[in-house]
């Protein structure tokens, strides 16, 4: 699609009709219509909820179905919206370096599920960043319409690409009050986000509710190591350190992110490298940051890692826990050490019941 075709929408919100019919309010899950008012431009740039009346602001005509974050929400919103515009304001050529099995978040779940992360006809990105895997999956697959949600206005960096997508749509919202139709969706995927959130249970049980009995989820979350005590004591200073770290103003994170990249960068990106290269492919994968491709790379990893307000690391009888609370089927629970990641994919279908307790 050209840059001049724009995906049919809302004339009232620039809101798309099949959008209206996804989405809902965070408080009540009542249906969402335009509100009436006209904003600045003559067009309507709200929406209000038919059941219990709370407005909701649009954007760019992206919906912000967002009711009361929390502070540390706010500060976790604030934090991934300045990391995607500093990433993101430059192209940067990666530099050489071994190539993990899995070469992006996306190739991850799909590898690590043992299936394909599309299913039917309609989808979420949970906790979709701003939006550039929603335009991939619209792009790939043209018949599959695609929901990413996501807590920063991030996603309004993508807007203008998603609308030149009639499959791509962009919300922001709160994974633990999600905005979505209860029961609508086929498949959802979240890579790296509910172990930043107040509750990555709860959120989980969120997203369940929005699939259709036998809908396909697929998640990454940390680990938490307590397989591996060397990897454990070597976690517990940095723990420690984000008692303050997750404190300090976020231009002196980024400050020291940057000031601490070439170091994270010559003390394990380059050995692992190296180890890489002389077939001590294993060794080279226990070493943090040993496929990252560039100091931007790192530096923005290290704001990831200590100015989260909310992280949240799990084993995996953690999540086999997670299978029998919610009774998914055709469940696995998948260590992704040998596709080159640290962190754990759980994977399986909603009940077609609800289970016993």
């Amino acid at each position: 699609m050209s840059d001049s075709e724009v995906a049919r929408t809302d004339g009232r919100t620039g809101v798309r009709p099949e959008l209206l019919e996804l989405i809902a309010c965070p408080v009540c899950c009542g249906g969402l219509t335009p509100s009436g008012a006209e904003g600045a431009q003559g067009a309507v740039d709200e929406l209000i909820c038919r059941s219990c009346t709370r407005v909701f602001a649009v954007r760019e005509g992206v919906p912000i179905l967002l009711d009361a974050p929390s502070k540390r929400e706010r500060q976790t919103a604030e934090l991934y919206s300045n990391l995607w515009e500093k990433f993101a304001s430059r192209r940067h050529r990666p530099s050489g370096g071994y190539r993990a099995p899995a070469t992006s978040h996306l190739e991850l779940l799909r590898m690590a599920a043992g299936w394909d992360l599309i299913e039917g006809t309609v989808g979420i990105d949970a906790g979709c960043g701003p939006g550039d895997s929603v335009l991939e999956v619209a792009d790939r697959h043209p018949d599959i319409t695609v929901v990413g949600v996501d807590l920063a206005d991030g996603v309004l960096s993508r807007a203008t690409a998603a609308a030149r997508r009639p499959n791509a749509h962009l919300v922001q919202g709160n994974l633990l009050a999600i905005p979505l139709t209860i029961g609508r969706f086929d498949f959802v995927y979240s890579f790296g986000v509910l172990h930043h959130t107040a509750a990555p249970f709860a959120a989980f049980e969120r997203l369940l509710r929005c699939l259709r009995p036998g809908g396909r989820i697929t998640v990454f979350v940390y680990k938490d190591f307590s397989d591996l005590w060397v990897k454990r004591a070597l976690l517990a200073p940095v723990t420690w350190a984000r008692r303050w770290s997750v404190r300090l103003p976020p231009s002196l994170l980024q400050w020291l992110a940057w000031g601490g990249a070439p170091l994270v960068y010559g003390l394990l990106t380059l050995p692992a490298r190296v180890l890489a290269r002389l077939g001590a492919t294993t060794l080279a994968r226990h070493i943090p940051y040993g496929t990252f491709p560039s100091l931007r790379a790192v530096a923005s990893s290290l704001q990831d890692r200590f100015g989260a307000p909310f992280e949240h690391r799990f084993s995996a009888a953690d999540l086999w826990g997670w299978v029998k609370a919610t009774g998914l089927t055709e469940a696995r629970v998948v260590d992704c050490f040998k596709f080159g990641f640290s962190g754990l994919v759980l994977a399986g279908r909603k009940a077609t019941a609800v289970p016993a307790p």
